[in-house]
């Protein structure tokens, strides 16, 4: 049985640690977003990619009705997370396109994947995020018209509604 002098040392320990505990500050993060690789898994000849991210301000996504400048069809800023795609052509990474001539010198437009990432700000005071992001890339995630699509890699960025670019990533070598 405690005594009441006991009994009112621990209530005030408790509601110290309580106003201590108050007092902290959420991490803060600055406002362009940040993304770091996590993993890709080959599903035949879809895979599904995944990348870690933080943004400070927590303006990351879409809403389906974006579609005015500077989000309008047109715009490079339509779509919010883009990946590079990259082929190992005689030990060196080359950027891939749409039309692979030859065997060393390939041409035609830079074959990148584009998505549209949904807006997923958080309701509440504290705006930052962190989470994961996944993306399918189906119905192949290769070119299947060149000769050197068997060993691939992906540089990836993510932009925030302010335009903010993140950092880029690249995957590891991806070997089909």
């Amino acid at each position: 049985m405690m005594t009441k002098v006991q009994q009112l040392f621990v209530l005030i320990v408790c509601v110290i640690t309580l106003l201590l505990t108050s007092c902290l500050k959420p991490d803060t993060y600055p406002d362009e977003p940040e993304i770091s690789y996590r993993d890709f898994k080959i599903m035949g000849d879809s895979a599904v990619l995944s990348i870690n991210f933080v943004d400070g301000d927590g303006d990351i996504g879409l809403n389906s009705s974006d579609t005015q400048p500077p989000f309008d069809p047109n715009s490079f800023y339509h779509y919010n997370l883009y990946l590079e795609y990259y082929e190992k052509m005689n030990g060196v990474w080359v950027k891939g396109t749409t039309d692979p001539a030859g065997n060393n010198f390939p041409t035609g437009d830079t074959l990148n994947f584009a998505f549209r990432i949904k807006n997923i700000t958080p309701t509440g005071q504290n705006k930052t995020l962190k989470g994961i992001i996944n993306v399918t890339l189906e119905p192949v995630f290769y070119n299947i018209l060149s000769n050197h699509n068997d060993t691939i890699k992906f540089r990836i960025s993510l932009i925030d509604r302010a335009l903010n670019v993140s950092n880029f990533v690249e995957t590891p070598a991806i070997i089909r």
